[in-house]
């Protein structure tokens, strides 16, 4: 996956929900179907805004980033 793609996202906090699909099929088993784009929107915007946090703590590790954020947990800086 893009990496630049990704910390642009994450400093703009305007997700691009092709890239989160796009990941998934790059990291999903391969045994299972894969959801049309549709059912993947619906199920991700649930899921995302239940845990988002939580995912974005894996991708960042996933992707190397380095940051700092307040004592809030609001990003001051990304890399």
């Amino acid at each position: 996956m893009n990496r630049d793609q990704y910390l642009q996202m994450r400093r703009t906090g305007q997700y691009d929900l092709g890239w989160f699909y796009q990941y998934f099929l790059e990291n999903k088993d391969n045994n299972r179907p894969t959801p049309p784009f549709e059912m993947f929107q619906q199920a991700f915007n649930m899921y995302f805004q239940m845990n988002g946090p939580t995912i974005l703590e894996v991708l960042d590790k996933k992707m190397e980033v380095t940051k700092i954020e307040n004592q809030q947990g609001q990003l001051i800086y990304i890399k």
